[in-house]
C-alpha cells in the first residue's frame, strides 16, 4: 500500500508570499519598519562599497 505524504498539500499555497504589514495609502504606502525583521527585505549596507 502506497501512502500519500502530500495529503493536504496545496501547490498553489506553497509558492505564495505574503507582504509584511504596511503603513500609509496609495503612493505613500511603505513597509512598517517596526514590524520588519532580519528575514524580511534586503540589506543594502554594503552598497556604498561597490565600484561604479
Amino acid at each position: 500500500m502506497i501512502e500519500d505524504d502530500d495529503e493536504g498539500f496545496d501547490p498553489l499555497e506553497a509558492g505564495s508570499a505574503v507582504l509584511p504589514p504596511t503603513l500609509g495609502e496609495g503612493c505613500l504606502t511603505r513597509f512598517d519598519p517596526d514590524r520588519l525583521n532580519e528575514n524580511m527585505g534586503t540589506d543594502f549596507g554594503a552598497a556604498c562599497e561597490l565600484d561604479a
